[in-house]
């Protein structure tokens, strides 16, 4: 089986500025291209990290557009077009196709719980609705309030040409360990989850799928680097200190708090879409504390922007 045309390594989980409840896209680029200057392998726009599932097809549309026309062939940029429907999915996927996305990712449909069968016609159908376009299985149970099987995915992937392989956010090494384990045509596998990729890469995943990446490409390229390069002492050094900054987040508005770690690097990070909050002065001086006690997160969150410090503007 050819490789599909998302790329080994770290694909960053883009957020999505926003300014008065609009996409600010001057903003957007300005992330766009601290994350390429960084060597990051891959762009992933709309997902949950881009607070896509909120906003309207047509804005939808225009995001991914801009993305593609900012990335320019620079690096391969996977669209998130996962919606409660099939009509809509099918829809976005259509576009990113269109507009020359390298792949599309498609999460579960949320709010109802389906099993095997009409999951199995769901992205059976988003699929055959852009043909030319690889495909990934987006699977976030905790954002959608259920897991796929592993075996309907292994199912899909086997049946269906273009669909490549699937994006687990889950924190499970065993549920990627069998993906990988399969007979037939193997999947290609992304960890969703920052605290193990190199867990995840040592077992054969292709890549990751960072949000924090946001805010610490380097970070997240040099941990990526030291596995490629069979340093595994350093990679998995570095997956500490990234496991530091993922827990440095805990009990805060995910979508917020790394907003504001992009602020805090010096690039705009924008509003978030109601009703994601932004963290309130408090969170962010607890998120401040945290970062503070952990002394070898500091070199990965120097300023490196002109945006100013989030301090300052929230």
């Amino acid at each position: 089986m050819s490789e599909g045309k998302a790329p080994p390594g770290v694909i960053c989980a883009l957020i999505t500025p926003f300014r008065n409840d609009e996409a600010d896209l001057a903003s957007l680029g300005r992330v766009i291209e601290f994350q390429l200057a960084k060597g990051i392998h891959g762009l992933f726009v709309l997902g949950t990290t881009g607070e896509g599932p909120i906003l309207q097809p047509e804005e939808r549309k225009r995001i991914a557009e801009f993305a593609v026309s900012q990335v320019a062939g620079r690096a391969p940029v996977i669209v998130h077009c996962g919606a409660p429907d099939t009509k809509t999915a099918a829809e976005l996927a259509r576009h990113a196709e269109a507009i020359g996305a390298d792949a599309v990712a498609v999460v579960a449909p949320f709010y109802f719980h389906y099993r095997d069968a009409p999951l199995y016609r769901h992205f059976t159908a988003i699929a055959e609705a852009a043909p030319g376009i690889d495909h990934y299985v987006y699977q976030n149970p905790e954002a959608v309030g259920y897991s796929l099987h592993v075996d309907l995915v292994l199912r899909l992937v086997e049946d269906v040409d273009n669909i490549r392989g699937v994006k687990d956010t889950g924190d499970s090494i065993a549920r990627i360990t069998s993906y990988l384990a399969h007979r037939g045509r193997r999947p290609e596998v992304y960890a969703g989850n920052n605290s193990i990729i190199f867990q995840a890469l040592c077992t054969g995943a292709r890549g990751a799928v960072s949000a924090l990446a946001n805010a610490s490409p380097e970070l997240a390229v040099a941990l990526y680097d030291a596995w490629k390069e069979g340093r595994n002492d350093d990679a998995l050094a570095l997956q500490f200190t990234l496991n530091k900054l993922h827990t440095s987040l805990d009990g805060l508005p995910f979508v917020g708090a790394v907003k504001y770690l992009v602020e805090r690097r010096g690039f705009p990070a924008g509003e978030t879409r109601a009703p994601q909050p932004l963290l309130d002065a408090e969170q962010s001086a607890a998120l401040e504390r945290r970062l503070e006690a952990a002394e070898d997160l500091g070199p990965w969150l120097e300023p490196a922007g002109k945006a100013g410090s989030a301090a300052s503007r929230r």
